[in-house]
């Protein structure tokens, strides 16, 4: 008899082919992309409420200042020659509502009789603090600090100064380059201002009080290159412990052109009006628009597709302009 033999084959494991390999990437690929914006969209949303939640407390600190002092702080007061070799008295409307944001022990170190000692001592500097409510996470700030240069006779104002994605509302026009476009003052916060709430005859809730400043504009950046003046490039606005000339393109921002606007490329180098305009210009990294705070206290999202004669009417105090709700 014959037996037949059978010998028993195991099936090897195969890896993936390359086709397969491939497919999975692709599909990987794609997830990727559909989720990605999912997620963009997502952490903006929590950057623009905490940037909302910003403006809501600075603004209730600058009620609560206009509860304590029966008007709103100053805009800004420059500093002044002493003639001993100090200079004094220089604030902003920052500095004097510090203390209405749980900054008090940081106001208490601001001398006012010898300022060169606000600004003494590098990074740690009094004028060097970093404070988080004045940061938005959207706005693309390479440093929270930057390094001022001052080479005239007022070389003691150089050095190091935090810096805020915000600014009080100045009016029309905020800031000016020496004589160029002289600013307007008839916002709610300018030099030397001391508004009520009484004087916003427009309503408090038809005028703006702070709004974003935005720090991205490279043609900015390219024009300012022996421009008027002693102006750094965008990323080096918006000191907000700054408290001598130049002052107002620190800490105000106006209505003097649309949200949102950039320096066209054509303009020239230099060219004076065009960076006052930047200077003046409210902003932010948010898509289609940027955040304010109006007199009330609230908050509100503004488009930048919001028409010039609204946010020019917006941001005065006492212009008698006509805004509806269905304007802003």
């Amino acid at each position: 008899m014959f037996r037949i033999h059978s010998r028993a084959y195991r099936r090897q494991p195969g890896g993936f082919t390359l086709i397969e390999l491939l497919v999975v990437i692709a599909i990987i690929a794609v997830l990727i992309a559909l989720l990605l914006p999912a997620v963009q969209k997502v952490r903006e949303a929590a950057n623009r409420a905490t940037c909302q939640n910003n403006l809501k407390q600075i603004a209730l600190a600058l009620h609560n200042y206009h509860d304590a002092r029966g008007r709103f702080p100053a805009g800004y007061s420059i500093a002044q020659d002493m003639g001993d070799g100090r200079w004094a008295n220089g604030t902003n409307w920052w500095i004097e509502s510090s203390p209405y944001f749980e900054q008090g022990n940081w106001y208490r170190r601001w001398d006012y009789t010898d300022q060169v000692n606000n600004v003494a001592g590098g990074t740690t500097a009094t004028t060097a603090q970093v404070i988080p409510i004045m940061l938005c996470p959207s706005d693309p700030l390479p440093a929270p600090v930057w390094y001022y240069t001052n080479n005239s006779t007022y070389a003691w104002a150089s050095g190091f100064y935090g810096l805020s994605s915000y600014g009080g509302n100045g009016g029309t026009r905020s800031a000016q380059i020496r004589n160029v476009g002289l600013v307007t003052n008839d916002g709610i916060l300018f030099g030397k201002s001391r508004d009520r709430i009484a004087d916003v005859t427009d309503g408090t809730s038809n005028t703006l009080l702070l709004g974003e400043r935005y720090h991205r504009d490279p043609e900015f950046d390219r024009i300012i290159v022996n421009a008027v003046g002693d102006n750094p490039p965008i990323r080096g606005l918006g000191l907000w412990a700054f408290f001598f000339l130049g002052a107002p393109r620190n800490v105000l921002l106006g209505s003097l052109v649309p949200i949102n606007y950039q320096v066209p490329p054509s303009a020239a180098v230099g060219d004076p009006w065009t960076i006052v305009n930047r200077l003046c210009a409210y902003g932010s990294g948010h898509p289609g628009g940027a955040n304010f705070a109006l007199a009330d206290g609230s908050v509100r999202f503004l488009s930048d597709q919001t028409s010039l004669t609204t946010l020019r009417a917006l941001g005065t105090r006492a212009g008698r302009e006509v805004v509806s709700a269905g304007d802003w």
